[in-house]
């Protein structure tokens, strides 16, 4: 009688279709990897997060996948994310776009949950700092109104 251990000791080795196939993983993987680095540097965030799940899969496929690389990655992707929500605010801000400047702080909250920085106090006090210049705005154009 053959035990379950014999059988799996019996296992063939992997022709030469397997062999090819395995190599064509591995390449397909280098491939996401050197897109994924290209785009951290050129693209915006949601095109670099989709590399990124690219080259996990692929990675994954290929047997190649690191774990800490792709920490080290999405950290990487989410604090630049992070950095550029906060300026997108700053800049809406300033042209007194408060809808935009509402989506970039939206984002720069969830961004910064996702890689454990966000901070309650600086957020509520970037959306006061936002209602206020809309009731500045507001006040002031009512004044422009009140002058014609």
């Amino acid at each position: 009688m053959i035990t379950a251990g014999a059988v799996a000791q019996n296992k063939p080795s992997p022709g030469p279709d397997e062999k090819a196939k395995q190599k064509m993983l591995k390449v397909e993987a280098a491939n996401a990897f050197w897109r994924l680095k290209r785009s951290m540097d050129e693209d915006a965030f949601y095109n670099t997060r989709i590399r990124l799940n690219v080259w996990r899969s692929t990675a994954l496929k290929a047997g190649t996948f690191d774990q800490a690389q792709y920490d080290d990655f999405k950290q990487r992707l989410y604090q630049k994310s992070v950095d550029d929500s906060l300026k997108c605010y700053e800049e809406f801000v300033l042209e007194e776009n408060f809808h935009d400047a509402n989506i970039c702080l939206q984002t720069w909250r969830m961004h910064s949950k996702e890689i454990g920085l966000y901070q309650k106090d600086k957020y509520d006090s970037l959306k006061e700092r936002l209602k206020m210049a809309r009731i500045k705005k507001a006040a002031r154009e009512a004044q422009a109104q009140k002058a014609e």
